[in-house]
């Protein structure tokens, strides 16, 4: 009697430990197919063999501010800094990130802000960045931190500034290494007094150069910078002063002949 009571519990009991097993192995089985797959997101990495063009070619405006100038667009490189391996994250100079991965040390959730200046041989985080140039005041000096001081000469000489940073000319928190680069947005770096506003940069309504054949680039359409104060587009305006016309064709840039 006690083995006919008994037998019951142990086939249940086999029963329910075969399957959590079964559910620990499915639970695994998922979780390797969702680790692999991590990376499998835009933009994706190499050339279609039917079509020969890379999966995915995107463009990013950017612009570095410093102390209220906008310091020089980066140097061309396609190379990764200091090697001979191509970079699908790049610049043709053309204040542009060129993305177009060709492995996935550059795609997915590797296509970020930090690949592009490791792959320039730059630096960036939430207190620093290290660029190619700095402002024409000091072009020697490349490296900025929060705390620092902008350099005499420039327009804010004296002051304090920190990092800021923007995308499509609205104001975001965090680490700016971390962003992951996006197609026709656009970036923008700064280093500025805490109360003073980041203008729009100066390629946010241009389209960057061609790099692949018969490509036709587009600019950023981004409805949020044509309104976000100092930079941002305006009509073309025409004012008569003694002896000159000034006319106006975007904020801060002026044109000024003489009249009879």
């Amino acid at each position: 009697m006690r083995a006919k009571i008994r037998r019951p519990k142990q086939r249940g009991g086999a029963r329910w430990y075969y399957g959590a097993l079964a559910l620990i192995v499915i639970a695994g089985v998922v979780g390797i197919g969702l680790s692999a797959g991590s990376d499998d997101v835009h933009p994706f990495a190499g050339v279609d063999p039917d079509t020969g063009t890379f999966y995915d070619h995107w463009h990013q405006a950017i612009g570095v501010n410093v102390c209220g100038e906008w310091v020089s667009d980066a140097p061309t490189f396609e190379d990764v800094a200091g090697t001979t391996v191509l970079a699908g994250i790049h610049t043709h100079g053309d204040g542009f990130i060129h993305i177009h991965p060709r492995t996935s040390a550059d795609a997915g959730d590797n296509a970020t802000l930090e690949q592009y200046f490791d792959n320039g041989g730059w630096a960036v985080d939430e207190t620093s960045f290290d660029i190619w140039q700095g402002p024409a005041v000091n072009p020697t000096k490349t490296a900025w931190e929060n705390g620092d001081k902008c350099p005499a000469g420039s327009t804010m000489a004296g002051r304090k500034g920190v990092v800021r940073w923007e995308v499509d000319c609205k104001t975001r928190k965090g680490n700016p290494a971390e962003y992951k680069l996006q197609d026709l947005h656009v970036l923008t770096l700064a280093f500025l007094p805490k109360n003073e506003d980041i203008e729009t940069p100066p390629h946010a309504f241009e389209a960057p150069s061609a790099d692949v054949e018969g490509e036709t680039p587009v600019a950023p359409d981004v409805k949020s910078c044509e309104t976000s104060g100092p930079g941002g587009e305006t009509p073309t305006t025409t004012t008569t002063v003694a002896g000159a016309t000034t006319t106006t064709t975007a904020p801060g840039s002026t044109t000024t002949s003489s009249t009879p």
